[in-house]
């Protein structure tokens, strides 16, 4: 989301105008109004590399403590990783809070295996950090230069804080977790900064977000070139998931490598204190992968493949930059296909590619298909029936002694129904047993496809029913919501029975009533 988009998006005067006073410099003067059309006159300062280096360092050095820890954690560890730089508030809490315990449960034995040099230099920044701390605080003097003995002896920002830790000093004194009022002290501090905007959806839940030319400064500042879950998808490409390759990096970079590392472990190491141009292109014009390999990478991924090297490398990355989270914790391979129903609707190839949803353009129906069967069986409670032979719908779920059918129809524009009507046809009546209703998933339907639905009724006594693919998963996810409200086990087919367009207002009255 821009900037202007993000400003027309804040609710609360309070956070308008404490965003506003980073550059707005009579912003006590204006009414709301005036405040936001100047916040917007104003966003190129907000975006200005030098304005945001200056902030980040304010931060990371500030004279607070909890500035210190928290507010590069809520930029870096987590908004910056969001698909759209944009979290709840709440989730934006549970997640800083989850990765202080994280970091503390780490510090517990992360450290263990550590041998020869590279324990040498973990013993001596302990040193460092234990001294620092004898007062019960961190001064910023001593803040900046902890962070020059840190990169001296190329202990890892991880590394610094599981140490910290390990010391008892983090995230607080103690190994004290902060609480939600200190995150929402210093989300304010990062506000008045131009950092960190605050927006409102249309349920009253508010969110943290970056707005998009902020982000861009902001990771520009910090060196950071892709997102963690695309830079761990980019590190899976048989082109580098070798751990000669990786070893060779690191050691061109001057790292430490402890023993005999896992593959795994190596990637780590890459993902805590190398970028992906360096992965990519190494340290030197004849380092890393070769020009021909770069090309045969681009060519996969549907990627112009003529260029310098250093184009190829910036296409790649940007590329793993754009791949959208998955759920770690996602045993249902359908659930990850559902997550991008409506691109699998359009056929979005393009995008699905990019998602690595897809290989083959042939793929996109079959995905769609699985999706659709994921949200009648786990969002709206019906698990659909063995579907054998090979004149047959797409899907088939029971209703009572009756069947409700449906296929899926993935298009790049509309559907028309009169284009599929005797294909639909042919199955209702192989039935073996009476069809309740036949429904059609796509996109959208043309304008004569709900006068043909209806005609077929008349004609043929069951129902069509047009269904737009974005309407049912809305139905889906609300009605998800409210089973888990009122504990009921399964959606009604009977709604959807009915002949031509089903049409969102309908639904919700009758599912929220």
């Amino acid at each position: 989301m821009n900037l202007r988009i993000t400003v027309g998006e804040i609710r609360k005067v309070i956070e308008l105008r404490r965003i506003a006073s980073a550059y707005v410099i009579d912003h006590r003067g204006l009414n709301e109004d005036e405040v936001r059309e100047a916040l917007t006159k104003t966003g190129p300062q907000y975006s200005n590399l030098e304005n945001v280096s200056a902030a980040l360092q304010s931060v990371i050095f500030n004279d607070d403590q909890d500035v210190r820890t928290i507010g590069p954690a809520i930029l870096t560890e987590i908004l910056l990783n969001q698909d759209d730089f944009v979290c709840s508030q709440r989730e934006t809490e549970d997640r800083l809070i989850e990765w202080e315990q994280e970091i503390i449960d780490r510090s517990n034995d992360d450290l263990a295996n550590k041998r020869g040099q590279k324990i040498k230099n973990i013993t001596l920044f302990s040193f460092v950090l234990e001294a620092a701390w004898e007062n019960g605080n961190v001064s910023t003097d001593e803040a900046m230069i902890i962070e020059k003995v840190r990169r001296r002896l190329k202990v890892s920002e991880s590394e610094y804080r599981i140490i910290e830790a390990k010391l008892g000093f983090f995230p607080k004194p103690r190994n004290s977790l902060h609480t939600r009022g200190e995150i929402e002290s210093v989300r304010r501090t990062l506000q008045s900064k131009g950092l960190l905007f605050a927006i409102r959806d249309d349920k009253d839940e508010d969110f943290d977000i970056i707005p998009d030319e902020v982000a861009k400064a902001i990771r520009k500042a910090s060196d950071i070139e892709i997102r963690r879950h695309g830079y761990q998808e980019l590190l899976t490409h048989r082109f580098v998931r070798s751990k000669d390759y990786l070893t060779a990096l690191i050691e061109k970079a001057e790292l430490i490598i402890d023993g005999r590392p896992t593959l795994q472990e190596l990637q780590e190491i890459c993902i805590q204190s190398l970028n992906p141009s360096q992965i990519l292109g190494g340290f030197a014009p004849n380092d890393g992968l070769p020009l021909e390999k770069l090309r045969d990478w681009c060519a996969e991924r549907n990627l112009k493949v003529s260029g310098t090297k250093a184009e190829l490398i910036e296409r790649i990355i940007e590329c793993y930059d754009q791949l959208l989270q998955k759920s770690p914790n996602q045993e249902d391979e359908r659930e990850l296909y559902y997550n991008f129903y409506s691109q699998l609707a359009h056929r979005d190839l393009a995008f699905l590619r990019a998602q690595f949803m897809i290989e083959k353009d042939l793929e996109c129906e079959r995905r769609f298909e699985e999706a659709t069967s994921f949200l009648f069986e786990k969002r709206l409670g019906h698990k659909p029936l063995p579907n054998v032979g090979s004149e047959r719908a797409d899907g088939a779920l029971s209703y009572g002694d009756r069947l409700i059918l449906w296929d899926n129809k993935s298009k790049e524009q509309v559907c028309s129904l009169q284009a599929h009507i005797r294909q639909f046809d042919r199955y209702i009546k192989a039935s073996e047993k009476p069809i309740a209703a036949f429904l059609v998933i796509a996109p959208q339907f043309t304008n004569d496809s709900e006068a043909l639905a209806i005609k077929y009724q008349v004609e043929n006594q069951v129902p069509i029913a047009l269904i737009e693919a974005d309407e049912l998963k809305w139905l889906a996810d609300e009605w998800a919501k409210v089973s888990a409200t009122k504990k009921i086990d399964s959606f009604d087919l009977g709604y959807l029975a009915q002949p031509g367009k089903l049409k969102r207002e309908i639904l919700a009255s009758l599912i929220l009533s």
